[in-house]
């Protein structure tokens, strides 16, 4: 095993461990992008509007808040958490 090779382990090591810690509450498509719904559980997808694509994505909403899409950007590309 090189230094490289040693070097790349931890960094994969801890860009794993902070994507586990991080837990998004809202998260926004990109424009050209528009939210497919999103279900209880908190995952979403975002949709090309002119061409096949999907990303999938998830939010971890706490405290007793639910997932919902928010229509206040008028191309339903924004999603959160709200009580």
């Amino acid at each position: 095993m090189t230094l490289t090779d040693l070097v790349c382990a931890i960094a994969t090591v801890v860009m794993l461990c902070c994507a586990a810690a991080t837990r998004p509450q809202r998260a926004r498509c990109a424009p050209g992008w528009y939210v497919n719904g999103i279900r209880p559980s908190g995952r979403f997808e975002c949709r090309r509007v002119d061409a096949p694509g999907v990303i999938r994505g998830r939010l971890f909403c706490t405290n007793g808040t639910h997932p919902i899409v928010v229509l206040t950007d008028r191309e339903a590309r924004t999603v959160g958490c709200q009580r």
